[in-house]
């Protein structure tokens, strides 16, 4: 059962870190001796540390609300229970059609005074013009605003799913102890299940982390150079496509992948992910 995946881990996981080792220490044009040399004038790039900073505040914004909205909302979607429960579900994953390169259109219009359905709110608001909203002080809020309305639904439905696997006993018994909806769902449901939620955490910070599509065509098409190089995905590409140098963006991409490793390392054993599936402390 596991060799079909071990199969496609090898052939688009560990082959392609592998290549990207390789290359990150062939020679480049800002280092033609190559090396590990690469891997500090990535670092040493003047957008780089830009970038980062970028970046943290866009996951400081998004990784949190991720997690406090969807868990609320799945508890929410679980704890009321009616006719509309199904249809309710299923319009959370709407949102999550408009990924990439539509939901940036469709946000830009959406903050767009002269086009926005809500130009009489955003004009009450003072806000007249687009370059009010589309600035680069605003561009992290608007960026996690994206991401968070393109990937939350689905995480509801999937945290939803995670509640299902609660024990009906356990629910019964807070019940007839006295507990009232709220305090099942705060100290019985949302326990059990906080893997799924540390596992969501893990995947939406490994996300987050390599934001790209939403600068890049918000620099490209709609506000030229606005957010040039604002994610270090995009300093990756421009390292690859614009200055020829695939070893620091290689590199780059490499230091990348370490962060989410460790990350999810040591976010996996300082929590009980692995409790009850066999897995022990010898």
């Amino acid at each position: 059962m596991f060799a079909p995946y071990l199969v496609l881990l090898v052939a688009f996981g560990v082959i392609p870190i592998a290549v990207a080792a390789v290359t990150s220490l062939q020679a480049a044009t800002l280092n033609p001796g190559g090396g590990p040399l690469n891997y500090l004038v990535a670092l040493q790039d003047f957008r780089f540390l830009p970038a980062l900073g970028n970046v943290g505040i866009f996951l400081l914004i998004y990784v949190p609300s991720m997690l406090i909205v969807v868990a609320l909302m799945s508890l929410l979607l679980d704890t009321v229970q009616g006719r509309w429960s199904l249809p309710l579900r299923l319009t959370y994953i709407v949102p999550a059609s408009l990924s990439g390169a539509t939901a940036v259109l469709v946000w830009y219009f959406l903050l767009e005074p002269t086009l926005s359905p809500y130009q009489g709110i955003l004009q009450a608001m003072g806000i007249t013009q687009g370059v009010e909203i589309w600035r680069a002080g605003n561009l992290a809020w608007i960026f996690a605003l994206m991401a968070f309305f393109t990937g939350a639904g689905n995480w509801i439905v999937v945290q939803y799913g995670s509640l299902q696997s609660v024990p009906d006993d356990i629910l019964e018994a807070a019940r007839i102890d006295g507990a009232n909806a709220w305090q099942v769902a705060w100290h019985v449901k949302l326990p059990l299940i906080q893997k799924y939620l540390v596992y969501m955490g893990i995947l939406v910070f490994a996300a987050g982390l390599q934001v790209f599509v939403e600068p890049q065509l918000i620099s490209s098409s709609v506000y030229p150079g606005l957010a040039s190089n604002w994610s270090l995905n995009q300093l990756s590409y421009s390292f690859a496509f614009q200055s020829n140098n695939l070893g620091g963006a290689a590199a780059l991409s490499l230091m990348l992948l370490l962060v989410c490793v460790i990350g999810a390392i040591v976010v996996i054993f300082r929590t009980d992910f692995f409790d009850g599936v066999g897995v022990k402390e010898k």
